[in-house]
């Protein structure tokens, strides 16, 4: 998470570009606008995301504009796999490399997201087309951001020194830039690389570049334009910063200098800045102060939430403070804890990765339903057109029907084969589940109606009584020892459905792999085996369903196994 958040910033520096250059749209006063979705998507993600989908039903904007916001807020969220499904969606469309603006942002999403899911090799494979693009633009600012981004996935790579070659190519492309504008992107291009130099050790070079970074500080105060406040929160970063550095490099006398300096501003009040002072206090060898902070100021044994990195923080200074004053025992225990939270926190990770790809899988399910009522309203027109001109081209009329009939045959097997993979993704999907079930069997968040439809699902499916006819939501109502009203609200909660309409979806999805395994049933068969009463009413269903009938499914399914070279 800290990491996650350190690189929040080289985002927010394209954003804040984009914000300024953006073209303003035909009805600025309006709320469905992506200028409007790009002020508010930071405090309010769900908003922004709920006007975009607006935006599209209503076709206000360009399909590849909206998907390229939609990765933006998805990014702010922390949700880096959304950001990217998003992200390169819009990528892929032609249209957006005539969006520059658009088309950078789409960018530096992508880059980013790949940087935070640790794919430094696809990060730098678009990063390289990136730097590309906004040099022929001539969008220094985007250029020098691309460039330490750059030097960022080297770094992660283990490549150092083409890293620190980035990071000056970005640093240098900055300070040759006359505009005060680009000032405060350089000052956070020093930050971070001092961070870099102090990670490894390399004090000197550091507190050298500390240098440059005050230098430019009292330049930028002497220009219009850029707010005092932020003068001010810089010039505090800074001299906490050259403190503990020159602590690490035991120049006591200058370290207490620019502690004197910190002091002096209003933001060395301010409880952010908290942490910093501890670091100097570890690096001053102050131990005792800093078990005093937080014995006084900052108990351990608080009840809110630790599963957090915060907290590991503070259990990192804490056992370092005890190895300083050769407490070994405490600070082993120290130790263990975070270890522990560490733990929590895979295994938090673990879970919120298997709901990220179950929502891209939704959406791509949806996706593909909309694709297929295109091709079923294309199809219909097809037909419209032939019976209009069958009286007169009876010849052409015959030829067209014959094609429509292959083409037919042709969706038909191709959705046969994306059912089979639908059914593969959502047995994964179930698995996932069935994993997500038993890390939130002891959580105390989950709801009950979530718990009821868990434990209805299981009764359904483990059991497998969706395959008698005759069950009923009354039968449902005593295994699960709740009234009628609570079994509607908590199905319509978690399905969107009536249990009818669930038990015909799970009934179906068996006959489709029944259907495969014993094609040679016949479909009356099938419809017993699979829990429906009715053959007649279950090629209805199916038919509704699957846009084709059982017999053609078990057609391409038996034209499929002929193909197919037997087994040894």
């Amino acid at each position: 998470m800290r990491y996650a958040l350190s690189c929040l910033p080289s985002i927010s520096i394209l954003f804040i570009c984009i914000t300024a250059e953006a073209k303003a749209d035909a009805t600025s006063d309006s709320i469905y606008t992506l200028k409007h979705v790009l002020k508010v998507h930071i405090a309010t993600p769900d908003s922004a995301l709920s006007l975009l989908n607006t935006m599209e039903a209503k076709k206000l904007e360009k399909l590849c504009l909206i998907n390229a916001q939609r990765g933006i807020v998805y990014a702010g969220k922390g949700q880096q796999r959304m950001a990217l499904n998003y992200a390169l969606k819009a990528y892929q469309d032609t249209i957006l490399r005539h969006e520059y603006i658009y088309y950078l942002q789409t960018m530096s999403c992508i880059v980013n997201a790949y940087k935070l899911l640790e794919n430094h090799k696809l990060s730098i494979r678009y990063l390289t087309e990136g730097i590309k693009a906004a040099r022929e633009m001539g969008h220094k600012q985007t250029e020098a951001n691309f460039l330490f981004t750059m030097g960022e996935n080297y770094y992660a790579l283990n490549q150092k020194q083409e890293a620190y070659d980035y990071f000056i190519q970005a640093i240098n492309l900055l300070e040759n830039e006359e505009s005060f504008r680009m000032k405060p992107y350089l000052s956070y291009f020093y930050g971070e690389l001092t961070s870099y130099l102090s990670k490894e050790g390399k004090y000197k070079e550091a507190i050298a570049i500390c240098n440059k970074r005050e230098e430019l500080i009292n330049l930028m105060k002497k220009q219009d334009g850029i707010p005092l406040g932020y003068i001010n929160q810089q010039s505090a970063y800074l001299y906490i910063k050259q403190a503990y550095l020159y602590a690490k490099s035991e120049e006591t006398e200058k370290a207490l200098d620019y502690f004197s300096r910190f002091s002096a501003t209003n933001y060395s009040k301010k409880k952010d800045m908290q942490r910093y002072v501890l670091v100097y206090q570890l690096a001053m060898k102050q131990y005792g102060q800093v078990l005093d902070y937080y014995e006084k100021k900052e108990p351990i044994n608080q009840t809110t939430d630790t599963i957090n990195n915060d907290f590991i923080e503070v259990l990192v200074n804490l056992s370092e403070a005890c190895q300083g004053l050769s407490n070994y025992r405490e600070a082993l225990q120290y130790q263990k804890r975070i270890q522990v939270i560490e733990d929590s926190l895979n295994v938090r990770d673990k879970k919120e990765t298997a709901l990220e790809l179950a929502t891209i899988y939704k959406l791509q399910e949806k996706e593909w339903n909309i694709r297929q009522k295109d091709e079923q309203l294309h199809n219909s027109f097809i037909v419209q057109v032939l019976l209009g001109c069958a009286f007169v081209l009876a010849l052409i009329s015959l030829w067209l029907a014959i094609r429509h009939m292959n083409i037919i045959r042709k969706k038909n097997i191709l959705m046969a084969n994306k059912l089979d993979s639908l059914m593969s993704y959502e047995r994964e999907i179930d698995r996932l589940h069935r994993q997500i079930a038993v890390i939130e069997e002891s959580d105390q968040e989950n709801s009950l109606n979530k718990s009821l439809f868990k434990k209805m699902e299981r009764l359904i499916k483990d059991e497998k009584l969706y395959l008698i006819p005759e069950l009923s939501r009354q039968d449902m109502l005593e295994r699960l020892s709740i009234d009628k009203n609570r079994f509607g609200q908590m199905l319509q909660e978690n399905t969107n459905m009536t249990f009818s309409q669930y038990l015909t979806e799970i009934r179906l999805k068996h006959a489709l792999t029944e259907l495969k395994i014993h094609p040679n049933y016949t479909i009356q068969a099938i419809s017993e085996e699979s829990g429906f009463a009715n053959t007649r009413n279950f090629q209805r269903l199916f038919k509704a369903a699957f846009d084709m009938t059982p017999s053609d499914y078990k057609k391409i399914v038996q034209e499929k196994q002929h193909r197919e070279p037997p087994m040894d």
